[in-house]
């Protein structure tokens, strides 16, 4: 089945959106189908197409693409928020003094910097023999191309840089203006004569026709690699960074003076990423600082990424050939339309996706590299988390990264699954030698050591493994199928390990009541075995004290009958003595009351003698007083 645009307006799309395939298959009297971003598709049938194909070819048309859809309503797309357009010029000179430096520091990190990358591989016409010609079946055009990201928030990021086509060619037409112009200089200093010139000058002036028309030369020129002083430019190139980058430039300089959550990590990082390169290596040089501010204005950006680490490496690679303004467009690019933010979202769900493919194409293109490494128990995410993320570009030599770049730029973020074959397939007699740790320690690095001289079969191998774009979406619905299984058998897990947990935590409990019981049965049981004994004891001095009591008893009867005789005695005693007191008590009564007779006389007697005295003396005085008197 095969589709054709509804209209000449219609926007492209290069994947296949299964939702449609499985309608038009279920409903195929349907004329048109409505996919998951709400575009209209027009379905043809296999000979309708073939019809349209031949009336195409006939016309110079065949890079018409065999899927393409129409908006189906403009409410859709006056949904999406828009911002003030303004057109920010940029300083040529400057840019391409920035862009030289990039080249430069890039050669130096080359291993072989001193001869151009495509002086090392032999000319097109001498491999002309051993190569496939442009009509040979074995070197197809890629049935998968980049893809634009399915996550609504992102491209609601991106939709406040969409504006009207013309104004986004402006600085895309520039860009390959200059980069003519950078090819025009290099082909007049250069005197090899085996370069195709005129190939490099039509991609530069139309990437996507020659790409359509012309790609299994694309494929071997590309394979031979990128003139190092155009790849910067051509990665701008294929990936229509350019887009409104005045716009995107202008956010990136806005983003620069915010401040980012992600700051401190992000700098803790920046000493790791390319450490050897002399353009990364000085702390607080322009390396780090374009690669801190790059990474910093992206974690303000999408804030639901943020930052992840391996996002260095990937824009560590762009800075190596573009001014740090260009390496953010490219950036968004690359995370968006190349569907690399998957790699790094909390969820990953990209990358996860990646490398089951990754581990599905294994079985099938080697199944017994698959077979030794699930016997030894490694799983592929143990090591192609980190190829993906980073796009190989963690410790393996820059000639193969750039070789990466330079293929996933064209052909799609899918062609990282070409390279991990590639790799496995090369070392396959290595691995298959190789126990657990052995293998983790190979896959970390010493891989990369079989193409560490030829990056040009690195390349030529990698697409040597024929994965369509059909074969790839059947492993996507097979992953999402698993992803889904697994999501609820992880629910029914999650729900059962929390009954289990609670369960867990209820015998937790018991089992602390059931010792604090035991704990205080034993107090119990001691202290019984303590009160028996104290009863033993006392029961002992109980009867001690019987036998005390008695005997104090018998000693007390003793005792009172002793009492009572003495007590007798003593009583009798004080009888007969009392009554002398009462006699004698009577004798002196009697005595007392003459005595009181006595005193009353004496008394009176003395009260006489005193009326006398007082006679006597006033006679005296009456005397006296006589005497004094003259005579």
């Amino acid at each position: 089945m095969n589709t054709s645009s509804a209209s000449k307006t219609a926007a492209v799309v290069n994947d296949f959106d299964l939702n449609v395939v499985d309608e038009a298959l279920l409903n195929p009297e349907k004329p048109e189908y409505v996919d998951h971003f709400g575009f209209t598709v027009q379905v043809k049938t296999d000979h309708e197409s073939d019809s349209s194909d031949s009336e195409e070819e006939e016309n110079g048309k065949s890079d018409t693409p065999a899927f393409s859809v129409s908006p189906q309503t403009n409410s859709t797309r006056n949904t999406i928020p828009t911002v003030r357009q303004q057109n920010v010029k940029e300083n040529n000179a400057i840019a391409t003094i920035v862009d030289a430096d990039r080249t430069e520091h890039a050669e130096l990190a080359s291993h072989n910097n001193n001869i151009e990358d495509w002086q090392l591989i032999p000319s097109i016409e001498q491999l002309g023999s051993n190569t496939a010609s442009e009509n040979d079946n074995s070197v197809q055009r890629p049935t998968h191309s980049p893809t634009p990201s399915t996550t609504s928030y992102y491209e609601l990021l991106l939709s406040k840089f969409t504006r009207s086509g013309h104004q986004n060619s402006s600085k895309q037409t520039q860009l390959k203006e200059e980069t003519s112009h950078n090819l025009e200089q290099l082909k007049e200093q250069s005197s090899r004569g085996d370069i195709d010139w005129e190939f490099w000058s039509s991609v530069i002036s139309d990437f996507d026709r020659v790409n359509a028309t012309q790609h299994s030369k694309f494929r071997l020129l590309i394979s031979i690699g990128i003139p190092s002083q155009l790849r910067g430019k051509l990665w701008r190139i294929f990936s229509n960074s350019e887009t409104d980058s005045d716009l995107v430039e202008e956010e990136y300089r806005e983003l620069l003076d915010q401040t980012s959550p992600h700051e401190k990590v992000i700098r803790r990082d920046l000493p790791r990423t390319f450490p050897s390169l002399p353009y990364f290596k000085d702390k607080g040089g322009e390396g780090q600082e374009m690669l801190f501010n790059v990474i910093k204005a992206y974690s303000l950006f999408d804030e639901h990424v943020g930052y992840c680490q391996g996002l260095h490496f990937v824009v560590g690679v762009l800075l190596l050939h573009m001014p740090d303004e260009a390496a953010f467009c490219v950036l968004l690019k690359l995370m968006g339309h190349y569907g690399l933010r998957g790699h790094f979202t909390p969820q990953m769900e990209t990358l996860h996706r990646h490398m089951y493919q990754f581990d599905q194409l294994l079985l099938q293109h080697l199944p017994q590299i698959h077979r030794h490494l699930d016997a030894q128990g490694v799983m592929p995410s143990m090591y192609t988390s980190q190829w993906f993320m980073t796009l190989f570009a963690y410790r393996c030599p820059l000639d193969l990264v750039f070789r990466v770049f330079d293929l996933l730029f064209v052909e799609g973020s899918h062609i990282i699954l070409n390279f991990a074959l590639a790799l496995m397939k090369k070392n396959q007699q290595v691995i298959l030698s190789l126990d657990f740790e052995s293998l983790l320690d190979f896959f970390s690095g010493t891989i990369f050591d079989a193409y560490k001289e030829n990056a040009y079969d690195f390349a030529q191998d990698a697409y040597k493994f024929d994965i369509s774009t059909k074969q790839l979406a059947k492993l996507s619905k097979q992953y999402e199928a698993e992803a889904a299984k697994e999501a609820k058998m992880q629910s029914i897990e999650d729900s059962i390990r929390r009954e289990n947990f609670e369960l867990q935590d209820q015998i937790k409990k018991l089992k602390l009541s059931y010792k604090t019981l035991e704990e205080e049965h034993q107090d119990i049981a001691q202290q019984v075995i303590s009160s028996k004994m104290s009863m033993a004891a006392l029961d002992a001095e109980n009867q001690q004290l019987k036998h005390e009591l008695a005997v104090m008893k018998a000693e007390m009867i003793k005792i009172k009958n002793c009492m009572d005789d003495e007590r007798q005695r003593q009583f009798d005693e004080l009888a007969q003595h009392n009554a002398h007191l009462v006699a004698t008590n009577s004798s002196l009564e009697d005595r007392l009351s003459e005595l009181e007779g006595l005193l009353i006389d004496m008394k009176l007697k003395y009260a006489e003698s005193e009326n006398d005295y007082q006679l006597m003396k006033q006679k005296l005085h009456e005397a006296q007083k006589l005497s004094s008197l003259p005579r």
